[in-house]
């Protein structure tokens, strides 16, 4: 199944209300900031912080920069972000560390945290940051911190890929939770947060029971704890294919997030998801209007490289979808398959591709985006798997913890038996897993070869079959009619034509004499009716070895199409010029023309079907085997010494 992408969303854990030394106003402006009242929180803080300036307090300044860090989170201003994290940092690290000073300091790496992750996007130092947090609430020794510093550090964990070690630091902080019989709202994050990780990893049971949590204590939330559960609800319904569900929740979100102050950049998240959903629905005309919105918002007002990339392939598919296969393909040269984009975004853009050119007719494309979708996926489903089977692992060791509280020595020996065997298990379903994509690696390898072995040897037939014997059949006619009529016989110039046809048809490339040579028999046999005059020229600048390689009978085809197509369209009697042209270019380049005359009421403008199909996959396969540039171009209304006509031209890199 093809992988779905659909944006996620990380909020800023909330402070943790335990007791401490932080003073009360400070703990009021947490309150007020969990009620939704950015402005007032704001408020006080640069209030507490200009009294704390104004009594030399540097404990208290400190930790209103540290409050000033978050509320500039809640504000989207990166930039006041991390100048306040870093100006507290400085000054919390020059100090005796104490207990106190060890929490401050924690709250403020998980600032900084928040910093990388929701402005850059950086999950390695979101976690550098997030494991500093942590070693600092452990050295504060306020065990009530502990849930919030490894959810956090969990979250970095899944925004980093690393599916298993978020499992992990979650069930850490649910388990501590548990031990300490905290309220509420310190499930909140813990609980989407695991939820999450499961959706991630797509064992939606486990998924929707974790969000079944979250939504039974949604009344008890913040509004950016709803934002977050909400969309990570509404994002599992998406994956279980349940979009009418899905478009409810997010339509849901929206209408929440209109009546809040400053939460434009929510409502464009929330938009994107919606657009998707709408696509989904066949709702083109809805989508259309929301994408073109977030996109400007996106690469303008807050750029966003991995939201703009999603948006793309939303808008090309949205093009598709209304049939405007114009813009779909513009807006495809634009925003181009990346290896640079994340796994994900990229399988969705390689899978819009891939349909977008399959419904253009472009099958050579959407067969290369294929190619390279399904191995990405192959990756991605290996890798998920073996996640999946350390997350259920993390899981069981969380529960033997919890149990183990609660049982004796015996029920502790009896766990210990199945912990042995979910790892004995967890290591024969990976190992088996190895051996199954080794297999599986090697399967594909060798049909990949069988499959070019084919492809090579119908490239090879078509050559083969080029001199038919339909063609030698009219040759012979020809000779016996140039014997009936007293004319020269060319007899043995198409013996040799024959056997050199039978000798080059198995070769790629060949010396530009010989194939001149090939061309020069076929004129012979071809050209002298008795009736019409042929005047045929070439001309090799100096320079120019005549042995340099050639397309193997490229020349030839070229010539063909002179006579079946552009001598055709004379009047009897009149003159046919051929002229084939060897010029020595810069840059090593050699440029071969062949150019023929043809009747002025001649509109026809792509001679030679058949023959110039064959060139073109004798010259794609060249270029795939040989790895030669070659470049191949006609010009349908050519002029040479004043005679209209038709030209063709190879050029290649000279060795």
């Amino acid at each position: 199944m093809t992988a779905v992408v659909i944006l996620a969303s990380f909020t800023f854990c909330q402070r943790d209300q335990s007791e401490s030394k932080i003073s009360d106003r400070l703990d009021a402006i947490s309150d007020t900031l969990n009620a939704g009242n950015l402005a007032e929180a704001v408020r006080m803080t640069e209030e507490i912080k200009m009294q704390a300036l104004l009594n030399g307090d540097s404990s208290t300044w400190s930790k209103a920069m540290i409050q000033q860090g978050v509320n500039a989170y809640y504000q989207r201003n990166p930039e006041r972000l991390i100048a306040s994290a870093d100006t507290a940092i400085k000054w919390l690290v020059r100090q005796k560390q104490t207990p106190e000073l060890a929490r401050d300091l924690a709250k403020a790496y998980q600032t900084y945290g928040a910093y990388y992750d929701q402005f850059y996007f950086n999950p390695d130092s979101t976690a550098k940051y997030l494991r500093k947090s942590i070693d600092n609430v452990e050295k504060s020794g306020i065990v009530h911190d502990l849930p919030q510093a490894y959810g956090n550090y969990a979250n970095a964990m899944r925004m980093g890929a690393s599916l298993d070690s978020a499992a992990l630091y979650y069930h850490r902080a649910i388990t501590v939770a548990d031990s300490l019989k905290l309220g509420t709202v310190h499930y909140i994050p813990l609980y989407n947060g695991i939820a999450s990780v499961f959706s991630d990893l797509r064992d939606f049971e486990n998924s929707e029971k974790w969000w079944r949590k979250s939504m039974d204590i949604l009344d008890s939330m913040n509004q950016f704890d709803k934002f977050n559960t909400l969309t990570g609800y509404g994002n599992l319904l998406y994956y279980h294919k349940d979009y009418k569900r899905a478009e409810e929740i997010f339509s849901r979100l929206r209408n929440m997030l209109d009546s809040i102050p400053g939460a434009e950049w929510e409502s464009m998240f929330t938009d994107v998801n919606l657009a998707d959903t709408y696509l989904r629905l066949g709702h083109f005309g809805k989508a259309t209007p929301i994408l073109d919105i977030t996109s400007v918002y996106f690469s303008e007002k807050q750029p966003n490289p991995i939201a703009l990339s999603y948006i793309h392939s939303l808008q090309i598919k949205a093009a598709m979808g209304a049939r405007d296969f114009k813009k779909a393909n513009l807006l495809a040269s634009r925003h181009h398959d990346e290896d640079t984009m994340r796994f994900e975004q990229r399988l969705a853009r390689l899978k819009v591709l891939e349909e977008l050119f399959s419904q253009t007719g472009d099958f050579h494309k959407a067969y290369g985006n294929r190619i390279i979708h399904d191995q990405l996926e192959d990756s991605l489903r290996s890798y998920r798997m073996s996640q999946q089977s350390s997350a259920h692992n993390a899981i069981y060791i969380r529960d033997k913890r919890v149990l183990s509280l609660e049982s004796d020595n015996t029920r502790q020996q009896a766990h210990i038996y199945r912990l042995l065997a979910v790892i004995a298990f967890s290591i024969a379903v990976i190992v088996a897993l190895i051996l199954f994509f080794v297999v599986r690696r090697n399967n594909q390898r060798r049909r990949e070869e069988r499959m070019m072995k084919k492809i090579f040897s119908l490239r090879q037939e078509n050559l083969r079959n080029r001199v038919t014997p339909h063609f030698i059949y009219n040759a012979l006619n020809h000779e016996l009619h140039n014997k009936n009529s007293g004319n020269p016989s060319h007899l043995d110039a198409l013996v040799r034509l024959i056997r050199r046809q039978q000798t080059v048809a198995s070769e790629l490339l060949i010396p530009f004499q010989e194939e001149l040579n090939f061309v020069e028999d076929y004129i012979k046999v071809i050209g002298d009716n008795g009736r019409d005059t042929l005047n045929y020229t070439y001309s090799i600048d100096d320079g120019v070895s005549p042995d340099f390689l050639f397309p193997a009978m490229g020349l030839q085809i070229l010539v063909e199409n002179a006579f079946k197509h552009g001598f055709a369209s004379l009047s009897p009697g009149a003159e046919r010029r051929l002229y084939i042209k060897v010029r020595n270019l810069q840059d090593k380049r050699i440029e071969v023309t062949v150019f023929n005359n043809r009747g002025a009421e001649d509109t026809e403008t792509n001679q030679g079907g058949t023959g110039l199909r064959v060139l073109l996959e004798t010259i794609r396969l060249i270029k795939e085997i040989n790895r030669k540039n070659i470049e191949f171009s006609v010009n349908p209304n050519a002029v040479l010494d004043g005679t209209f006509g038709y030209s063709a031209t190879i050029t290649l890199i000279r060795v």
